[in-house]
């Protein structure tokens, strides 16, 4: 279950140990943070869509550690972040092709991405 605070309209952020994010924790968090913030229907099948792709580059470019993710709304744009400090590489062909196609804008660096969807 996760803290009511998480409905306020200030930014959300958890910590996913490496095992958990493998078991799906990260993608639910992602998805009722998304849908809490007001994406419905197909503007949240395609963040999810781009963050599934995201966490598998993720999760392919990690064996262990933390990853931390935080969503939030800033204006009519809900923007989610992923960080991990060992994430130095990208291991999965086509990520941008995908991100441009499902998101209204993304961000990503050796250690942190970040993805945007309009509301």
């Amino acid at each position: 279950m996760y803290p009511y605070d998480v409905v306020s309209p200030a930014a959300h952020k958890r910590e996913f140990p490496a095992e958990l994010a493998r078991a799906g924790e990260t993608r639910q968090f992602i998805a009722w943070t998304g849908a809490v913030a007001g994406l419905r229907g197909g503007s949240l099948s395609d963040l999810a869509v781009a963050a599934e792709a995201l966490l598998t580059d993720v999760l392919l470019s990690v064996e262990d550690g933390t990853l931390e993710v935080e969503s939030g709304t800033n204006g009519d744009t809900f923007e989610l972040t992923l960080r991990h400090p060992e994430m130095r590489g990208r291991h999965m062909a086509g990520l941008e092709g995908i991100m441009e196609q499902y998101l209204d804008g993304y961000r990503i660096s050796p250690t942190e991405a970040v993805l945007f969807k309009q509301l």
